[in-house]
């Protein structure tokens, strides 16, 4: 008797452990299930400007070569700006309708965006994302959406046949749903330029230094 109680102790236990198990299980498949392209924008949207670190790798595919920089970066309903530190500092401002470069001496150079698909392309799409406007993105991209709770990748292929010329995709990778981690542009030619991103800050207001970067002196 005293066996038998054992044996059922045992069992009773061993499902209890299978039903935990089954419920992580249950519990990660629907936070899978819920994590959509659209939920992403959701969340980034909650944080409408970002600043911190950069790295950057161009790799040119025919001369096989990679090229490294680093530096600093904002992303901003405004636009994004690189300020790159290594190897040579400068200043690039991507702004609704211009282009802004600052050299090292203080010298600037404006341009209009429209000259600069693809550059404007990535600050519109990342306008977009960071407002939340998942509708825009889909109607002028595909989109490929894989993720989970944990982890979540989008890959951005331009509609426009212009921009699609010149540029091929634009994949952005994340965590934890409200964070961007990196950014792929893979150009046409099949070069591409990985920016990999850290120490990210989430300012509710951009300070007048950071928001002077997007002004033409």
């Amino acid at each position: 008797m005293l066996n038998d109680s054992f044996i059922f102790y045992k069992e009773l236990k061993m499902k209890k452990i299978l039903a935990c198990f089954a419920a992580v299980f249950v519990s990660a498949a629907l936070s899978a299930g819920e994590l959509t392209f659209q939920s992403v924008c959701k969340q980034l949207s909650a944080r409408p400007n970002m600043t911190g670190n950069f790295t950057q790798v161009k790799t040119i595919k025919k001369a096989g070569r990679e090229l490294k920089s680093s530096g600093t970066f904002i992303f901003s309903l405004d636009g994004i700006m690189w300020k790159t530190l290594k190897p040579f500092p400068s200043t690039l401002a991507v702004g609704k309708t211009s282009v802004i470069q600052t050299m090292q001496d203080g010298r600037q150079t404006v341009i209009d965006a429209s000259s600069n698909q693809i550059f404007t392309s990535i600050a519109s799409t990342l306008s977009a994302v960071f407002s939340g406007n998942a509708d825009a993105l889909s109607a002028n991209f595909t989109v490929q959406f894989s993720g989970d709770s944990e982890r979540w990748r989008a890959i951005l292929s331009p509609k426009d046949r212009a921009i699609a010329a010149v540029l091929q995709s634009i994949t952005l990778s994340g965590a934890n749903g409200a964070d961007m981690n990196a950014i792929v542009m893979t150009e046409a030619s099949g070069d591409t330029i990985t920016y990999r991103f850290s120490d990210q800050k989430y300012p509710l207001e951009l300070s007048d230094a950071e928001k002077s970067y997007f002004i033409a002196k």
